[in-house]
């Protein structure tokens, strides 16, 4: 009977553990995204994401927030963050897989803020 009760208290630490570990990692993930989008994006598409900045209005950077940019697939906007498209760079060999996975998961959040 002892046996059995260090056995789930384990697998209970265990759970608790592997818990606060994948709340750090999404809570890590927005913040990743969020200074990404900082570093590499904000100059063109502007902290709000509309692209009303200086630099974004004279290349045309795209609107992140309008609703026929969110109807871009994930794997659209991967796309093009890696591969850049008309005006904008490519992201692809400065940013890793994950890291461009955080940045869409960003301007998702973006998005639904308007």
């Amino acid at each position: 009977m002892k046996s059995w009760t260090y056995t789930a208290v384990a697998f209970a630490q265990l759970f608790l553990l592997t818990m606060c570990v994948a709340q750090a990692q999404a809570g890590g993930a927005k913040n990743q995204g969020e200074s990404l989008f900082k570093a590499n994006c904000i100059l063109c598409h502007g902290e709000d994401g509309t692209g009303n900045t200086p630099a974004g209005t004279a290349l045309g950077a795209h609107n992140l927030t309008s609703p026929e940019f969110a109807k871009k697939t994930d794997a659209e906007l991967i796309h093009t963050i890696s591969n850049g498209k008309e005006k904008m760079p490519s992201f692809g060999k400065k940013l890793s897989d994950m890291e461009i996975q955080a940045l869409v998961a960003y301007i998702r959040e973006i998005e639904n803020k308007h």
